[in-house]
């Protein structure tokens, strides 16, 4: 996204700066981390209106960021790489939780209490990057490391490339990405199925499915990121938005209605086997390959990391008859064959404030975000944020899509469908107050979705209203 450095407001138009109180930075950190302090272990025992300083630079390169969801250990492994090459002496790697919610909150937490964990890197998922900025928990980019967002321009999604700018400047750099994709058992299915769009999907899985079948796709429902995930995706399929470019929540119109009564429909068991089940509202990314790796559904909707996973299922099999064979393409579109209904995802590397080593922290990102590291980083089960770290530069993706499923081995089709995918996919919205935004569409969508299809709400704040009305009040920072 790219703002204007001009005017009071932002792209959005989401809140003015001239009307806006903006403490100083200490101040700032001192008042929003008192609350959460608690909940991270590197808590500190000075007075809470003067947060300690971080340590001196004691050598070591300290790199945070979210545990890897591969079998592969692979953005460990090219961390240690790139401080080999760089000539880091000593690098330490401090790991979150699996949960983007929880990763947020004690990385936030951390930062605001004066960064006195010498924290040096960052890494970031898009949706993060105003948030972080806003509150000056990451540095602006500077000098040569400002412009790896757009070396080569042509080889970084324009999508991808927009959730690193806030008012102006870039604050870190695209290092992996990430687009939901729809997985299938094409065992069940055979070579060609016809999963174009969400009413393909529903009668395909009604009409293939058999004793096994418990519901028919697994999807990520519990009340986390991927909830709004998924709402994101079943709103734009239907030609909605929950909150436009303006800035303007639309999330109580008439096609976003539509999208939200489609993913509640989806429990329906009037017509047989439901495309949803109630019991899968408790799912993320992990527990929706477990289940549909024990052949609980025929398909799946989620992120491209769980290609691996299914590789390696399908390798430990005898490859006789019965064994699983797997497929993907693109998410289902909307009914009229636009596409653009897949949820941008991934992460960016930014400078934490108040590192005391700067300078070899832009070594390392530079290293990390090369075409060449994003290269290795695809082998081992994530998306490189670079086309050009991808075979044929996805020059390629797309040859069978939208209107049938790539074909091939499963790698083949992987990059097809994500190479076409990566073209569609859409961001979330970007907003100091994201945290906000998230937790509002979690709150109202868990309780609508528990009342599916047909009951009633659990209360009287589960409606498109009132989603309404608590993403405006979070948009204006209440």
């Amino acid at each position: 996204m790219t703002y204007g450095s001009g005017g009071p407001y932002t792209r959005y138009g989401w809140y003015r700066r001239d009307r806006r109180y903006r403490p100083r930075r200490g101040v700032r950190r001192t008042v929003a981390a008192a609350a959460l302090l608690v909940a991270v272990t590197a808590c500190t025992h000075a007075p809470p209106d003067e947060p300690a300083a971080p340590p001196p630079g004691d050598g070591v390169l300290r790199i945070v960021t979210g545990s890897d969801l591969t079998s592969t250990g692979i953005r460990r492994e090219l961390i240690e790489k790139a401080a080999e090459a760089t000539g880091i002496d000593d690098i330490s790697i401090v790991e979150l939780p699996d949960d983007a919610d929880r990763q947020r909150s004690q990385l936030v937490a951390a930062l605001q209490a004066g960064n006195k964990d010498a924290y040096d890197i960052v890494n970031l998922d898009v949706t993060w990057t105003a948030e972080f900025a806003e509150q000056e928990l990451i540095e602006p980019l500077e000098g040569p490391l400002s412009e790896l967002d757009r070396r080569d321009a042509k080889y970084i999604w324009p999508s991808v490339r927009e959730t690193v700018t806030y008012e102006g400047k870039a604050w870190a750099v695209p290092w992996n990405t990430d687009v939901g994709l729809l997985y299938y058992r094409a065992d069940r299915f055979g070579s060609d199925p016809r999963l174009r769009t969400w009413r393909d999907l529903t009668r395909a899985v009604a009409d293939g499915a058999d004793a096994r079948d418990q519901v028919g796709m697994v999807t990520q429902l519990a009340p986390y990121e991927g909830l709004t995930v998924n709402t994101y995706e079943a709103v734009w399929r239907n030609g909605g938005e929950i909150i436009d470019e303006e800035g303007r929540v639309r999330v109580a119109e008439d096609e976003a209605r539509g999208g939200l009564l489609e993913l509640a429909s989806a429990f329906s068991t009037s017509g047989g086997l439901p495309l949803l089940d109630k019991e899968w509202t408790s799912s993320d990314e992990s527990g929706s390959i477990e289940r549909f790796l024990a052949g609980e559904a025929p398909t799946m909707r989620n992120w491209p990391f769980a290609k691996s996973r299914l590789q390696e299922h399908a390798g430990k099999s005898s490859g006789g008859e019965g064994a699983p064979r797997f497929g993907v393409t693109a998410l289902p579109g909307a009914e009229d064959g636009t596409a653009g209904s897949a949820a941008l995802g991934g992460q960016n590397l930014a400078i934490a404030e108040g590192s005391p080593d700067q300078a070899e922290a832009e070594k390392l990102i530079a290293w990390l975000t090369s075409a060449a590291a994003g290269e290795e980083l695809y082998e081992g089960g994530f998306v490189p944020a670079r086309q050009d770290s991808l075979p044929d530069d996805c020059a390629r993706g797309g040859r069978a899509l939208p209107e049938r499923v790539p074909q091939g081995s499963l790698d083949e089709q992987f990059l097809e469908a994500l190479c076409w995918s990566m073209e569609h996919a859409r961001a979330r919205p970007v907003t100091p107050y994201y945290a906000a935004v998230t937790q509002d569409i979690q709150d109202v969508m868990a309780k609508q979705l528990r009342a599916a299809p047909t009951g009633p709400p659990v209360d009287s704040r589960a409606s498109p209203e009132d989603l309404r009305d608590r993403l405006r009040a979070s948009l204006d920072g209440r």
